[in-house]
C-alpha cells in the first residue's frame, strides 16, 4: 500500500491532467437511497455479513453519523458470532445504564477495544470519530491496546491505520464524526487486514497463516470466507482472452479460476480483483485490490514522462489491449485521437502489467433514465463504464464502443 501511494503521489505532482480511478463494481441493492452511497462495495459486504442494516423506511442514510454505543454493538458483532455472551459482562461506566447498549459496551471495554475518559465515563451518545473507530478496529485485529493510550494515542492510531490500509479511500478529517458510509469503508478495510496473533513478533509469523503460509485476512477467519484474488479477464462486457468475445450475462472470470456467477463492469477488466465466497455464495461486490496501482493518461507523452521520472516501467511481459482486444506495444505509437491510456501494476513492483487503450469520442448526456447521449447530433442509448458513475443531463462525457455496445464515462 505504501508503495502504491508513493507512486500515485509522484504521478499526481507530475501530471495534474491524469486521472486516478474511481469506485468500482455493481450497484448496492435494497436501499432507496443507494445512489447516495459512495462506498458501495463496503456497504454491501457489511449488509451481506449481517453487520449492518438500513432503516425501516428502506433507506441507508449514508451521511448520518453513528454514536459510540452503536459502534460498540457493531464491533461486538464483528468480534464474535455469539453476541449474546456480551450480556454477561459487568457494566463498567457510570454513564452507561442497563439499556440495550450496556452489554456491547461492556464486551468491548473488557477486551480493551474501547476505553473511557479516565473519569468513569464512556459518552455513549457522542458521535464516534474516524480515529476512535480506527483504534477499535486495530485492537479488534489483535494489535496491543496499550499502544493506543496516553497523550500520543491519536498519532499511533493514525499512523497504524494508514500503514495497514484501514484509511484507504478515506479522505475526511480523522478527528471529526464519521458517517455511516465512511464507517463501512473503514470496517471493510480492516476486515481485509491480516489478523494479528502475536503483536510482539515481527514478520509473517506475527499473523494467522493459511496452509501456504500466507497471512489470512480477519474477514476470512471470522466469517469463514474464501477470497479469490486474480486479474479479471472477462465478463458480460468483454473477454480479454478472446478478441471480440464476451461472457454470458452475470458471469465473471478471474485468471486461473473458475467462472463466478456475478456481474461486473468494464471498469474492472484487467484489474486485480477480490471475490469473496462462502458456501458457494458470493458475498459483497467484486472489487479491485487496494494495493494495486492504476492510472489513466490522455496521451502517450504523459505516460512517457512518468516512466522517465519514476522507476515504473513497461516490460516484455506487459500486456496491451485496444478497446479490450489483445494487441501489442505498437498501439502506443499509433494512438487515435482522444484515446485514453490506462496502466495497471497489480503488485506494486513498479512494473506495469497491463496497458488498456480505449478509443473515446466526446458526447453529451441527453437523458439519465434511460441513459442516452448525443454524438455529432445523433442520439443513442448506452451503458456505464463504471456502474457506480452518476450522470446529469447536459454533462460532457467520453463515449466508447466495446464489443458492439456503447458505454460512457465522466470526463476528467
Amino acid at each position: 500500500m505504501k508503495r502504491a501511494i508513493t507512486v500515485l503521489l509522484a504521478l499526481a505532482v507530475l501530471l495534474m491532467s491524469a486521472v486516478c480511478a474511481g469506485a468500482q463494481g455493481i450497484e448496492t441493492t435494497g436501499f432507496t437511497d443507494q445512489s447516495e452511497i459512495r462506498n458501495k462495495n463496503a456497504v454491501q459486504m457489511l449488509v451481506d455479513l449481517g453487520l449492518i442494516s438500513g432503516y425501516p423506511d428502506g433507506s441507508f442514510r449514508p451521511g448520518n453519523t453513528i454514536t459510540r454505543e452503536e459502534t460498540a454493538k457493531l464491533i461486538t458483532i464483528l468480534c464474535t458470532p455469539d453476541s449474546e455472551q456480551a450480556s454477561a459482562v459487568q457494566r463498567l461506566f457510570s454513564d452507561v445504564d442497563d439499556g440495550w447498549s450496556a452489554p456491547y459496551v461492556g464486551y468491548c471495554a473488557s477486551r480493551e477495544i474501547i476505553a473511557g475518559d479516565g473519569k468513569g465515563h464512556f459518552r455513549p451518545k457522542d458521535c464516534v470519530t474516524a480515529q476512535e473507530l480506527a483504534k477499535m478496529l486495530l485492537v479488534t485485529l489483535g494489535e496491543r491496546a496499550e499502544r493506543y493510550t496516553g497523550p500520543e494515542w491519536v498519532e499511533h492510531v493514525n499512523d497504524d491505520a494508514q500503514a495497514s490500509g484501514i484509511y484507504a479511500g478515506f479522505s475526511a478529517s480523522c478527528s471529526m464524526p464519521i458517517t455511516r458510509d465512511n464507517a463501512c469503508q473503514l470496517i471493510f478495510n480492516a476486515m481485509q487486514c491480516p489478523q494479528v496473533t502475536a503483536p510482539e513478533k515481527e514478520g509473517l509469523m506475527r499473523y494467522a497463516l493459511d496452509d501456504l503460509m500466507n497471512p489470512k485476512a480477519y474477514m476470512e477467519i471470522r466469517f469463514d470466507l474464501t477470497r479469490y484474488t486474480a486479474t479479471l479477464t472477462g465478463n458480460e462486457c468483454a473477454d480479454l482472452t478472446h478478441n471480440g468475445g464476451t461472457l454470458a450475462q452475470k458471469v465473471t472470470k478471474l485468471a486461473g479460476h473458475k467462472e463466478f456467477a456475478v456481474s461486473t463492469d468494464l471498469s474492472l477488466l484487467g484489474r486485480s480483483v477480490d471475490i469473496y465466497v462462502r458456501g458457494g455464495q458470493i458475498l459483497g461486490i467484486p472489487c479491485y485490490d487496494a494495493s494495486e496501482i492504476y492510472y489513466t493518461f490522455s496521451s502517450a507523452d504523459e505516460l512517457q514522462k512518468v516512466l522517465q521520472a519514476t522507476s515504473s516501467a513497461l516490460t516484455e511481459q506487459t500486456e496491451y489491449y485496444y478497446n479490450f482486444n489483445k494487441t501489442d506495444a505498437g498501439i502506443l505509437s499509433a494512438l487515435p485521437a482522444n484515446a485514453r491510456i490506462t496502466v495497471i501494476d497489480h503488485t506494486g513492483d513498479f512494473t506495469f502489467d497491463i496497458v488498456l487503450v480505449t478509443d473515446c469520442t466526446q458526447a453529451v448526456v441527453t437523458s439519465v433514465s434511460p441513459l442516452r447521449v448525443s454524438i455529432a447530433q445523433a442520439e443513442m442509448s448506452c451503458g456505464k463504464y463504471d456502474t457506480n458513475d452518476t450522470f446529469f443531463v447536459g454533462q460532457p462525457v467520453w463515449h466508447m464502443e466495446v464489443c458492439g455496445k456503447s458505454y460512457i464515462r465522466p470526463m476528467e
